[in-house]
């Protein structure tokens, strides 16, 4: 089937608005998660080549991962805020378990372990 046949457009077009629906359930689920692990998880949306011209299925995409960013980032603030209030003994024992979570951070995600190790120093030194 040529790019032009109208059947094909109609099943490209069909392909892209489950495409966005499933996006759209993604992010909902995103909202929803709780740890870091099921956040990247949740990021994780895989483009059908069919799908790869096609603007909308590419900005519902982005539009999950940066969704799941924006999840990944309170989440990260709730853990610094909490291991920060703790007792100083507990705090070394929360700091690794930080590290632990931070480790799950994966795919698009990856490049916040290390934005939140920064965090996590300078709000030591800011105490």
């Amino acid at each position: 089937m040529a790019r032009g046949d109208p059947a094909e457009q109609a099943i490209l077009r069909l392909e892209s608005r489950r495409f966005t629906s499933r996006c759209e359930t993604q992010v909902a689920l995103i909202q929803r998660a709780d740890t870091l692990r099921e956040l990247s998880k949740l990021a994780t949306v895989s483009l059908p080549y069919r799908l790869a011209e096609d603007y909308a299925s590419r900005d519902a995409r982005q539009h999950v991962a940066q969704s799941a960013e924006d999840r990944a980032r309170e989440i990260i603030h709730e853990q610094i805020d909490r291991c920060l209030r703790a007792e100083p003994e507990r705090r070394e024992i929360l700091k690794r378990k930080l590290a632990e979570d931070w480790a799950n951070l994966t795919g698009v995600l990856g490049h916040l372990r290390t934005w939140a190790q920064g965090k996590l120093l300078s709000a030591q030194q800011l105490r």
